[in-house]
């Protein structure tokens, strides 16, 4: 078989089908697989001359297939061009190999980076009265839209190199890490900063000191919740939320666990006064 060239109107066309439409035919059978077989209709017609091959080849795009419409973007133009190089078998290879950590990679910068903390930030502006909170939350959001269109071409034009450049230059880990402690901040602390509420601890201490001005002898509270607040206001709820993010991620116990574990705990703290 003779090798083609996608046309620019095949590609731009499966581009704008894919970003728009991948999840339009969401289901738990094949999760994104219709909107993906969708978005490859005109590259494939490009490629192929007749029903036949053009049918056997949808049906290879039609199977299961999940991830972030972002990272799914990368995939769809790195399989345009494996296409396009008549490497078939590859493409379905990378779509399997990279839907996983793609997805987690996307959800990672839109759902915990992203997303939390523009919409708190944005609801913190709207608590004051603030019009453009509106701004605020939706066009962060819609930049991670527009950013499927640049990701579809850097995946076209760079097929497999793009592979080796992000694993030589990005490491996954460390941007989930990144994120994980960024969201636990943004969580423990923004949230009770808005609703105007923190975990309080009433313990407190009594030194006896001298009065430099009258040499008499007198007692000074010393309350341990004021010298928290001086190291960073909000680190109690801060370190509560981590403490239930390590029971649920690294202790693996279950939420009913979790939620018993702080029902127990916020009710000896409050029966003994420390809290």
């Amino acid at each position: 078989m003779e090798n083609r060239t996608i046309s620019k109107k095949a590609l731009h066309k499966t581009r704008f089908r894919h970003n728009w439409g991948l999840q339009w035919c969401m289901n738990y059978e094949k999760m994104q697989g219709s909107g993906f077989a969708y978005g490859m209709v005109p590259v494939i017609q490009d490629l192929y001359d007749s029903e036949e091959e053009q049918c056997r080849h949808l049906e290879r795009h039609i199977q299961f297939y999940n991830c972030h419409p972002a990272g799914s973007a990368a995939i769809c133009g790195i399989v345009c061009a494996l296409e396009e190089k008549q490497q078939s078998d590859t493409a379905d290879s990378i779509k399997v190999a990279l839907m996983g950590p793609l997805a987690s990679v996307g959800d990672t910068i839109q759902g915990v980076l992203v997303k939390p903390l523009v919409s708190l930030v944005g609801a913190g502006m709207a608590a004051e009265g603030n019009w453009l909170s509106i701004f605020m939350v939706t066009l962060p959001m819609f930049a991670c839209f527009l950013a499927r269109w640049p990701a579809f071409n850097l995946g076209y034009k760079q097929s497999l190199n793009l592979l080796n450049n992000m694993q030589n230059s990005f490491s996954f880990d460390k941007l989930q890490v990144a994120a994980s402690v960024l969201g636990l901040t943004v969580i423990g602390g923004f949230i009770p900063s808005i609703l105007g509420s923190k975990l309080q601890l009433a313990y407190q201490m009594t030194k006896t000191i001298t009065d430099p001005a009258t040499g008499e002898a007198v007692e000074q509270a010393f309350k341990l919740q004021e010298s928290l607040d001086s190291l960073l206001p909000y680190i109690l709820p801060i370190v509560f939320v981590g403490a239930c993010y390590y029971m649920l991620k690294n202790k693996k116990m279950t939420p009913v666990k979790v939620i018993l574990i702080i029902a127990v705990l916020t009710f000896v703290l409050g029966a003994t006064g420390v809290m």
